[in-house]
């Protein structure tokens, strides 16, 4: 028996090694060293030791090392004659040799034999009890991750392949085979030696109770890796691309396309993975690693033609050892499992002391506590959240559905519509719009997968759970000013019940909505920007896609939180006109940048044109609903339909006034809050149009207020924490009247307030599964224009609004990407309802307009007028409104001869493939964008602008047309935005580590 030592810069570990090869239970014959010109003092301890040692190049792989030694042992002696290899950093117990060679004197079919290998620093680690390879090339052992060696594998079991560190193998059988194959250098080696054994006839087996300790140098990077076939010296890019090569070499031919299919998807998964946890160069290693052998047929080819001649029975043989996918997915499932559980909810250390060491006889006469399940219901937390469970089960009576009303959209059913509708570049909405969708579309479509892909689902029961999920919001912030847990609940629990959080339940502002969930967890982090210049990258990155979530569903909250920013800044700036120091302020501004950058980079193309278009910043999703105007918003209630009464005061602006004077940390959010309480009042005192509206309205100021709230919740937790105590030793002075003031007008407000929610205010615009507002004759004709007549009435006074419908209702994220109204059709439109429109009925058919509808209750000075005007054929009266059809052809695609004689086209919701009779004009009832272009015979025809500014085309001849709307912009910009997303998250993810920069003792 000759044991063979493979030596490469292995000074560290080589003094063990030798000591235990020395003191095996059963003594090794013969030991042969083979040092590949180690630059350490590998050599000279060999030499110390004496033992045998042939020297060879530093870029000798380790078969041709075991080769070389070989050559230098005399012929085969006896029946059979034993090779135990060994590397540089593993160390046999003492018994090792002798239980890998009891196991195999009653198994003579047996040619190769391992140990079980652990951990070098940490000798319960178990690492191996034989291996196999994976499908995709993984390294595989079937153990848990740091898995704890307990006796659990113990035995001996039949394997794949047994590792070459502690592998004993009979001489005569790997001559036979040939030894390790020559294109295996390092890595790999042992699992496809293992393959040809097993194919060729011989077993293999793994003895437990023979035990090696192995560091693992190369695989983990703490030594060089020299062998000739290492590309650029990488030990990934080695170790997958031999694995790719052993499947590639050992499978059976038939199952080849499937295998490189296979390793060519789990490396670019890999890849991506590796990207994301910011290490480039492995991701590189992954693709390079399969790439180089795609590209090399011949090396494949010539390796099968090597393994023919002993292949002695099929490749199947091996599949009862390659790990199924399910075994492969549970052990990933568990390693993810166990990372994020090391990342997030690191073990805590726990000490003891002796003196809390209890002795048995204090056991025995220790009380036995037990816990009864009624002291649960005692706890703050549980009785908060049973309110606000049973408080938004009554007050939602009338939201189980399907939802839509005030400012929501009726929401498509799958959220595969959603995506359809961001990633379009033109819109059938209205006149049609180019108008880029905003970027909270597609977080509502991602966020349905929670509901599996049903959105009007994940919208219904968003609103139905909306109060829980702020009151968890605003715990995980106010907690952080006090212990007290009632405090914290009851703060919580009144942050759910705020005018503004019914206000926007009630009216279907879902950006105030989203603005009061994410906001306070904003909040959260804002003392630490306070030493911005001390965060991370990671960090700023990670709060900036809070940032950028907040942004996308609220402009008015951006704005808001950007003029903080911008205030941080001058005061940066200041400090460094007395300090000078600009390194300082260099680190502080560019980390403000990025947050306010952040939003806009994150959320193209939509942020650029709210940007061209300022306006945007005051508005938030969904229909334009007249907020209440100042009178409400100066006390903390944006007023609207759904909000609370105006005699139902919360104590918000109260608490907010209260704090702004006191001398704790509360005066910073009370000013805070006071600026955003003021900015709310001027921005609901504007009255402009609206996404899509025809008439003035006043703004919802909601979100604004929502920060506003948020502020005061915060000092409302910090003044009274601790507060009675405080109290109690002080003398009687204006501090207990304000303090009463505050908690008298808090219990009055929540309790009213909870009240009027769950009667009145129950029977909110927000209602489940309402009608249609078209006539369900108008709404199932595909592709038709109606104009809709509404009478608002508000103030004593009564407004005539119109908009343009197409085939059903507003869905999500249409009203934000409807198009203004032309000039041309709200002139035609007033002249149409006051009787002097002559031509109203040409002037709507040109623009596609088929239908006239006016939904009850009708102006009947209105009707007459339309009646009159002539051009409109009344259609039907019925109880939900009156129907004109407009006279002329009113469709979507219209051809003019040279005779002026017009027909209609077929199309669809955008483009369309029909044919012309003659030379004419192809006209066109969409807005008129750049975008919109006709083919005929391979040539794009000419596009010009109707008298109504609609867009038109000269078709040169008679034939087959195509018209479609150019969407190469569009996806362009998609294309940015994936790219910048993806770049944010990876750079907030936290970074992986290389395995050099993992400790020795983490590892084994």
């Amino acid at each position: 028996m000759t044991a063979i030592v493979v030596v490469h810069d292995g000074e560290i570990w080589l003094p063990q090694v030798v000591a235990s090869l020395t003191s095996q239970t059963r003594v090794v014959d013969h030991t042969i060293a083979v040092d590949t010109a180690s630059v350490d003092s590998s050599s000279k301890l060999l030499k110390n030791s004496r033992v045998p040692c042939i020297s060879l190049p530093r870029d000798t792989g380790f078969g041709a090392a075991i080769d070389s030694a070989i050559s230098h042992l005399p012929p085969i002696e006896g029946t059979h004659e034993w090779l135990w290899f060994i590397h540089d950093d593993c160390a046999p117990q003492a018994g090792a040799l002798k239980a890998l060679i009891g196991a195999l004197e009653n198994r003579p079919q047996v040619a190769i034999a391992g140990p079980k290998i652990l951990g070098w620093h940490d000798r319960t680690h178990l690492l191996e009890r034989g291996i196999s390879i994976a499908g995709n090339g993984a390294r595989w052992t079937g153990l848990e991750p740091h898995e704890y060696d307990q006796g659990q594998h113990d035995g001996v079991h039949e394997v794949l392949a047994v590792s070459t560190a502690g592998m004993l193998v009979r001489r005569d059988v790997f001559e036979e085979l040939g030894g390790f194959d020559k294109h295996l250098a390092l890595f790999r080696d042992d699992v496809d030696f293992g393959w040809r054994a097993r194919v060729a006839g011989h077993s293999i087996i793994a003895v437990t109770d023979s035990v090696i300790f192995h560091a693992e140098a190369a695989a983990s990077e703490r030594r060089s890796v020299d062998v000739s076939d290492a590309l650029l010296k990488r030990p990934l890019l080695l170790d997958r691309h031999n694995a790719a090569y052993v499947l590639l070499a050992n499978s059976s031919w038939w199952l080849l396309p499937w295998v490189a299919l296979q390793l060519l998807a789990s490396s670019l998964v890999r890849a991506v993975g590796y990207l994301l946890a910011k290490l480039p160069g492995y991701a590189a290693d992954e693709v390079l690693a399969v790439a180089l052998l795609i590209v090399r047929p011949r090396v494949i080819r010539s390796a099968r033609k090597f393994r023919k001649p002993h292949r002695l029975i099929s490749s199947r043989v091996v599949s009862a050892f390659i790990p199924p996918r399910w075994s492969q997915l549970r052990l990933g499932i568990s390693r993810l499992t166990e990372d994020l559980r090391e990342r997030f909810l690191p073990p805590s250390p726990t000490f003891q002391s002796v003196l809390e060491v209890a002795s048995e006889d204090e056991d025995l006469l220790a009380p036995v506590t037990s816990h009864q399940w009624r002291s649960i219901f005692k706890r703050a937390e549980i009785i908060g959240i049973l309110f606000l469970l049973i408080f938004t089960t009554l007050w939602s009576r009338h939201r189980y559905g399907s939802l839509s009303g005030g400012a929501l959209s009726t929401t498509p059913e799958s959220a595969m519509d959603l995506w359809r509708r961001y990633l379009v570049s033109w819109h059938a909405v209205a006149m049609g719009s180019a108008v880029p969708t905003p970027t909270w579309v597609s977080i509502i479509a991602m966020a349905s997968a929670l509901t599996l892909g049903k959105a009007s689902f994940f919208i219904a029961a968003l609103f139905w759970a909306t109060p829980l999920i702020l009151m968890w919001s605003m715990h995980s912030l106010v907690r952080q000013f006090t212990k007290n847990s009632w405090l914290i609940v009851g703060a919580s629990a009144s942050y759910a019940l705020t005018p503004v959080a019914i206000a926007s339940v009630n009216s279907g502002r879902l950006g105030t909505i989203v603005t009061l969930i994410v906001a306070p967890q904003i909040v959260r982090y804002f003392p630490r920007l306070l030493a911005i210049e001390t965060l991370e990258w990671q960090f700023i990155f990670g709060f900036s896609l809070l940032l950028a979530l907040l942004s996308a569903f609220s402009l008015p909250a951006y704005a808001g939180i950007t003029a903080l920013f911008t205030i941080k800044a001058g005061g940066d700036y200041l400090d460094f006109r007395r300090s000078q120091d600009k390194e300082l302020l260099i680190r502080r501004l560019s980390r403000l940048i990025i947050l306010i950058v952040s939003p806009i980079a994150l959320c193209l193309p939509w942020s650029l044109q709210e940007i061209i278009h300022p306006s945007g910043f005051l508005l938030e999703p969904g229909l334009s609903i007249a907020g209440g105007g100042p009178n409400f918003a100066i006390s903390a209630n944006p007023g609207g339909g759904g909000s609370v009464p105006w005699w139902l005061i919360s104590p918000i602006t109260l608490v907010l006034l209260v704090a702004v004077f006191s001398s704790s940390k509360a005066r910073r959010y009370a000013e805070a809050g006071l600026v955003f309480l003021m900015l709310g009042t001027v921005v609901s005192s504007l009255s402009f149009f609206g996404h899509g509206g025809t008439i003035d309205e006043k703004l919802w100021a909601g979100s604004l207020i929502a920060l506003a709230t948020i502020a005061s919740m915060c000092c409302a937790v910090i003044i009274l924490d601790g507060l009675r105590e405080r109290l109690a030793v002080s003398r009687f002075h204006y501090r207990h009247v304000l303090a009463g003031l505050v908690v008298a007008s808090t219990l009055f407000y929540t309790a009213t307030a909870s009240v009027w929610a769950l009667t009145v205010g129950s029977n909110s615009l927000v209602r489940a599964n309402q009608e249609s507002i078209l006539p369900p004759f108008l709404a199932i004709s595909p592709g038709v224009k109606t104009l809709v007549l509404r009478s608002i009435h508000e103030s004593g006074l009564t407004n005539l609004n119109f908009f343009i419908a197409r085939e059903n209702d507003s869905i999500l994220g249409d009203p934000d990407v409807s198009p203004d109204t032309s000039p041309i059709l709200i002139s035609t439109v007033k002249a149409m309802v006051d009787g002097s429109g002559l031509n109203a009925s040409s002037v709507l058919s040109a623009h596609g307009i088929k239908y006239v509808f006016m939904k009850n209750p009708v102006d009947p000075q209105v009707v007459r007028a339309i009646d009159g005007v002539g051009g409109f054929i009344r259609n039907s009266a019925t109880k939900a409104g009156i129907v004109w059809r407009v006279a002329g052809v009113s469709e979507r695609l219209v051809f003019t001869n040279a005779s002026g004689v017009s027909q209609s086209l077929v199309a669809s919701d955008i483009g369309a493939r029909t044919s012309v009779s003659s030379k004419g004009v192809i006209s066109l009832a969409e807005n008129f964008d750049a975008s919109w272009k006709v083919i005929q015979d391979g040539k794009m025809l000419v596009r010009t602008q109707s008298m109504y500014g609609l867009p038109q085309f000269q078709a040169i001849q008679a034939g087959e047309f195509s018209l479609f709307h150019d969407g190469t912009t569009r996806r362009g910009w998609l294309a940015i935005e994936f790219i910048v997303v993806l770049f944010w998250v990876v750079m907030a993810l936290p970074a992986g580590r290389r395995k050099r920069e993992i400790s020795v003792e983490e590892l084994t």
